[in-house]
C-alpha cells in the first residue's frame, strides 16, 4: 500500500527527523512510504494513504477526491488553520475561548489585546497590543488579522495532545519572558494530568471535528478555569519526545495502518 508523508518543503528542512522517523516506522508497518513535498505531487496520482504534514487543505481535498486517505483528513485543515473558524466550531458546540474580533468590528474588552493572523501557527503572528494605536499597527502588518481579549493569565498554557480520539498526554508549558509560552519559542513545559475543565472540552471537540492526531491549546482564566486557544493541526512533537519516552511517529503510524 503506497503511503505519501506530505511536507510544505519549508517545514520539510525543520522536521527531518520526524518525517524519517514516520516514513521509517510507516515501512516496518508494511507500508511503501515516500516523504514528498507539496511542489512536487501531482494530486491525480495520489496514493492509497497520505500522511499529510501541510496546512493545505485544497490539496489534501484534491487527494481525498481522488480516492487517498489522510491522515488529517481536509476538513480538519480547514478548520484548524483558521482561527475565526475554529471558534465558529468551539461555539456550536459549547467549548468556551476568549472573545475576539475580526477587522471591521469593535474589539473585545482590553487593552491589552492579543493580535494574530488568522492562519498562523506555532505562535507565529501572535503579538500583544497594549493600547489601540498599538493594535492598530499591529493589525496593518497581518494579512488576515484577528483582535482577541488577552488570557487573564499570560505566560502559561496547556497543550493536550489527542491521537486517534484519545488524550495521550497534556503539557503545561510557561515563559517568564513572554506572553506566549510556546516551547519553541524558549518556553519551559512539564508533563501534567489534564484538567477536567480542558478534558471536558476535549470531548466535545473530538466527535465533532474527528481529528487523527492534533494538539488542543488552552489558556488560563484567573479562577483556573479554561478556555480554548486553538487546534494544531500539523502538531509538532517536540515535547513529547523531550519530556516523554513515548515515540509518537511509530504511535501514529501504528494507529494509520490499523486504519487503513
Amino acid at each position: 500500500m503506497d503511503c505519501w508523508i506530505l511536507y510544505d518543503r519549508a517545514d520539510l528542512e525543520s522536521n527531518g527527523f520526524f518525517a524519517d522517523r514516520l516514513r521509517e516506522h510507516g515501512e516496518s508497518l508494511g507500508l511503501d512510504c515516500s516523504i514528498v513535498t507539496t511542489d512536487s505531487v501531482d494530486p491525480y496520482d495520489a496514493p492509497d494513504v497520505v500522511v499529510s504534514r501541510t496546512r493545505d487543505a485544497e490539496l489534501t481535498s484534491m487527494l481525498e477526491d481522488v480516492g487517498a486517505t489522510v491522515f488529517n483528513r481536509s476538513s480538519v485543515s480547514r478548520i484548524c488553520n483558521d482561527k475565526a473558524a475554529t471558534y465558529s466550531l468551539m461555539r456550536s458546540i459549547g467549548v468556551p475561548f476568549l472573545p475576539y474580533s475580526l477587522p471591521g468590528s469593535e474589539p473585545p474588552a482590553g487593552p491589552p489585546w492579543v493580535v494574530k493572523g488568522r492562519m498562523g501557527h506555532g505562535g507565529t503572528e501572535v503579538f500583544l497590543a497594549h493600547d489601540a494605536s498599538e493594535m492598530g499597527q499591529l493589525m496593518s502588518g497581518l494579512d488576515h488579522p484577528l483582535v482577541q481579549t488577552a488570557a487573564p493569565v499570560m505566560g502559561r498554557d496547556l497543550r493536550v495532545y489527542v491521537m486517534g480520539g484519545r488524550v495521550v498526554a497534556s503539557v503545561l508549558r510557561s515563559s517568564d519572558t513572554d506572553f506566549r509560552a510556546n516551547f519553541k519559542l524558549g518556553g519551559r513545559a512539564e508533563v501534567v494530568e489534564c484538567p477536567d475543565a480542558a478534558m471536558d472540552a476535549v470531548r466535545r471537540i473530538v466527535p465533532e471535528l474527528m481529528p487523527d492526531f492534533v494538539g488542543i491549546d488552552f489558556v488560563f482564566g484567573d479562577g483556573g478555569d479554561v478556555f480554548l486557544n486553538e487546534v494544531e493541526d500539523v502538531v509538532g512533537t517536540r515535547m513529547l519526545y523531550t519530556l516523554t519516552d513515548m515515540d509518537p511517529a511509530r504511535m501514529y503510524m501504528e494507529y494509520i495502518a490499523q486504519r487503513v
